[in-house]
């Protein structure tokens, strides 16, 4: 019972990691740099735009937890 209790805890650990692992990084553009607010994101993913994607997940209420800013030099 014990070998199966660790196994699962090692597979709840790294299912965790995948799932951050897992979100886009913003582009490095200058409205993504200016702010950090999860207001600022929703104004413009909620919906979409020919710019912007949509959301494809319901508001988490951090974005920057999961979605960091790409390492990509400035545009």
């Amino acid at each position: 019972m014990v070998i199966v209790c660790v196994i699962g805890l090692i597979f709840a650990i790294v299912m965790v990691i995948l799932f951050f692992n897992a979100a886009p990084a913003r582009s490095n553009i200058e409205v993504h740099q200016q702010s950090t607010e999860d207001a600022a994101c929703l104004k413009c993913h909620l919906k979409g735009d020919e710019k912007s994607p949509t959301m494809p997940h319901l508001d988490l209420g951090n974005c920057n937890l999961c979605h960091g800013l790409s390492k990509e030099p400035p545009r």
